[in-house]
């Protein structure tokens, strides 16, 4: 590790008995002089031995980022396509910001250099002070065994010093080894992370077919259940292109007798990715009621929506925007946000995966007095209408949601419990309404389980 630049000093200086025969200044002077020229000769070789080491680490530094670049661009290679050229980027500036963080590992190492130097530097210059006194000296040969001990102890102290600083930039240069395997196995887990998120992004976005089949317990539309208690059971299929167009169709049963399925619908829409934490959709809906549907949404035949979902590692932000319209009776917008988190409980469950999602949501929306009229009429409730009373159309809160949802993913097929609480909230069935509102306005808790299965 060492290459030292000895400057021999006994090579360049005259035997100390032909200083005795050439000074004017005395025996005494020549020594003290003889002494000195040592000692300046020591510091300034440990100075430029320690350039040398830190010239030394350095180069080491630069060689293991060379070496970081080059494992990163390997393990790249390893992976193919199986990385797109974000993921690729994304790699190469992480292993970019591990290099110049390579930087910081020496700093201890040049800290520890320096103070060995200038204790060195002390000891070695109270060593002269000592030695040069040399009370007892009056021969050449007393001069001499005085200049032959000093430069012996000065070549120690160096020697010393010199070793504990060569160690310093060695332990400098085993901690850049072990910081670059660390970087090199932290980048080679971020690429398998990558190439299984996008694996996992294909899967989810490639095209498939959902079969899908839910149940609930009691069934309410923006926290409205139009004054009827009913259950309401619905099959579904949708088809998702890779392209991220959507069609779906479903049919609706009720818990009360019917002749037939109490609706049916058609949507179609297009969902899309922003971010890796934000995605949307958008869609059109036609909706077929029976006549004798109560389902609140049954006195309109036409929606369009929209979704924007920010999800984040500890929450998933839903913002949903509806209009509900046709049906010769105007329009309803609503609105509703979402907060809820994916809690894993198991990886293992049944053979598949377990999560649970705590879900807090609370939902805005018109409230028309037409529509009102005609709800009444389908839930075959006699109208309460009130001489004193007027029209009235707001929008506004109406109602809050708690739910906590399970999912329970086996393969392709899946099964989802919920239960929830409904508190309803501005139902318009007060003094001053023309036409009251026959929705319960009390708190009710629903149940309901979604079973499904995808076919890719």
């Amino acid at each position: 590790m060492r290459i030292r630049s000895l400057l021999m000093l006994a090579s360049s200086l005259l035997p100390l008995s032909a200083a005795f025969s050439q000074s004017a200044d005395g025996p005494r002077i020549a020594f003290r002089k003889d002494l000195r020229l040592k000692a300046d000769s020591l510091v300034s070789e440990e100075r430029l031995y320690a350039d040398t080491l830190f010239s030394h680490g350095d180069t080491y530094t630069r060689r293991a980022d060379s070496t970081l670049r080059a494992r990163t661009d390997s393990l790249l290679s390893h992976e193919g396509d199986s990385l797109d050229a974000s993921g690729r980027n994304s790699v190469r500036f992480l292993a970019l910001d591990m290099g110049r963080s390579l930087g910081v590992v020496g700093v201890p190492a040049r800290t520890t250099v320096r103070l060995l130097l200038t204790t060195f530097e002390k000891e070695l210059r109270a060593l002269l002070e000592t030695r040069s006194a040399c009370g007892g000296c009056t021969t050449p040969a007393e001069f001499q065994s005085a200049q032959t001990l000093f430069r012996e102890q000065a070549d120690s102290l160096s020697g010393y010093y010199g070793d504990s600083m060569a160690t310093a930039v060695e332990e400098w240069e085993a901690g850049l080894d072990e910081r670059v395997s660390a970087f090199a196995d932290s980048i080679s887990e971020q690429i398998q992370s990558l190439v299984e998120d996008r694996a996992e992004y294909q899967k989810e976005h490639s095209s498939r077919l959902d079969v899908e089949a839910v149940y609930e317990g009691h069934s309410s539309y923006r926290g409205r259940d139009n004054g009827v208690s009913e259950g309401a059971f619905g099959p579904s299929v949708t088809y998702h292109h890779k392209s991220g167009l959507y069609a779906e169709g479903s049919v609706g049963w009720v818990s009360h007798p019917t002749s037939g399925p109490d609706d049916e619908s058609l949507t179609g829409g297009y969902e899309f990715t922003l971010s890796s934490i934000l995605n949307g959709s958008v869609s059109y809906t036609h909706y077929w009621y029976s006549e004798n549907s109560t389902k609140p949404q049954a006195v309109t035949n036409q929606g369009v929506a929209g979704m924007m979902m920010l999800d984040i590692d500890l929450l998933s932000a839903t913002l949903n925007i509806s209009d509900d319209f046709g049906g010769g009776g105007g329009s309803e917008i609503t609105t509703s946000l979402d907060l809820s988190r994916d809690v894993p409980v198991s990886d293992h469950a049944f053979g598949g995966t377990l999560k649970i999602s705590p879900t807090a949501s609370a939902t805005w929306g018109d409230q028309n007095e037409k529509l009102r009229q005609r709800r009444i009429v389908r839930a075959k409730k006699k109208a309460v209408v009130r001489v004193s009373g007027k029209p009235l159309d707001i929008f506004g809160i109406m109602s809050y949601n708690l739910s906590l949802p399970a999912e329970l993913k086996v393969g392709r097929f899946s099964v989802e419990p919920v239960i929830g609480y409904v508190l309803p909230v501005n139902v318009l069935n007060g003094k001053t309404v023309l036409v009251k509102d026959p929705s319960r306005s009390v708190p009710f808790v629903t149940a309901g389980v979604t079973v499904s299965v995808t076919i890719r």
